[in-house]
């Protein structure tokens, strides 16, 4: 294998063994040879995760013992990485079979800091309303693709050069709290004059599930409570790009009315009625709000 792959693919997985069964065999149909690898870290499933036994060379398996979170097992898988770019996946995406070939050519054409591909829903998978809003990746990321904000950037599906992501000396693994880490190396690399973020053009990634409801609820109020003061704490500059408005915050909170409209938000997509993407705007953002004004 070469000393100098192009492309690190590195994948965080727990408990998943039958997605990482199904990535892996879609990674395998693309071509192999020495321009890329495959880095899976198991977070520390209960039953530990396996690779094939007949995968290539440049595959390999790293684990924790124990389950050390999304920070720690991305910094870990680029620490093996030798690739000149970083590429952090999924095992919730569908990976075409001319990936490499476009990734290849996606790096070669296009100067960046960040890149990251755009989401989409399978069309085989049933979802609710809220559901596609969610997969709606596109029209959450705002109308430019040549200029990504930093709270629009995730790493579900990113690519990042490793000299660049090391230089930032990777995420901070005290941030191990649900967004915190994304953001804080985003913001880091944005302070440091690495702000060149784009999406990937003409590569979107289907997603084959999707999270329910309660589950994005149930994340959003770990980041409002805990991710998201920790974040502030450590850039504090950042709480006026992030906490709106606040003093008609202030205003409408005691009146009550953030609780009020959340909750008839929440039973309006508990009961799977459309709503307009506004709606579901203000609701995500009620959710971290609430919970961090009740942290």
């Amino acid at each position: 294998m070469s000393k100098n792959p192009i492309i690190s693919i590195v994948l965080p997985v727990i408990d998943d063994q039958n997605n990482l069964n199904r990535i892996l065999a879609e990674l395998a149909s693309n071509p192999a040879d020495n321009s890329w690898e495959v880095i899976v870290v198991d977070d520390g499933s209960k039953t530990p995760l396996q690779i094939p036994e007949n995968s290539q060379e440049s595959w390999h398996l790293f684990r924790n013992e124990t389950r050390q979170g999304a920070a720690i097992s991305r910094n870990r898988g680029a620490e093996i990485a030798i690739g000149e770019h970083l590429v952090f996946l999924s095992v919730f995406l569908k990976i075409p079979a001319d990936y490499i070939q476009k990734m290849r050519q996606f790096i070669n054409e296009h100067e960046f800091d960040f890149a990251q591909h755009l989401i989409v829903s399978e069309p085989e998978i049933n979802t609710t309303h809220f559901q596609q809003y969610l997969t709606g990746h596109k029209d959450r990321l705002g109308s430019s693709s040549t200029s990504l904000h930093i709270k629009n950037c995730q790493f579900a599906a990113a690519v990042i050069k490793k000299e660049t992501f090391s230089s930032v000396q990777g995420f901070d693994e005290s941030m191990q709290h649900y967004g915190g880490h994304e953001l804080d190396i985003v913001y880091r690399l944005d302070q440091a004059g690495q702000s060149k973020r784009i999406l990937v053009e003409g590569l979107s990634l289907p997603r084959v599930s999707v999270e329910n409801h309660r589950a994005i609820q149930s994340k959003l109020r770990e980041y409002g409570k805990t991710g998201l003061p920790n974040l502030l704490s450590k850039h504090p500059e950042l709480q006026r790009t992030i906490i709106v408005k606040p003093i008609l915050w202030t205003i409408i909170s005691v009146l009550g009315i953030p609780r009020i409209l959340e909750k008839h938000y929440f039973e309006q997509i508990e009961a799977d009625k459309p709503l307009s993407n506004y709606s579901y705007r203000i609701y995500l953002h009620l959710i971290v709000r609430n919970a961090w004004d009740a942290r």
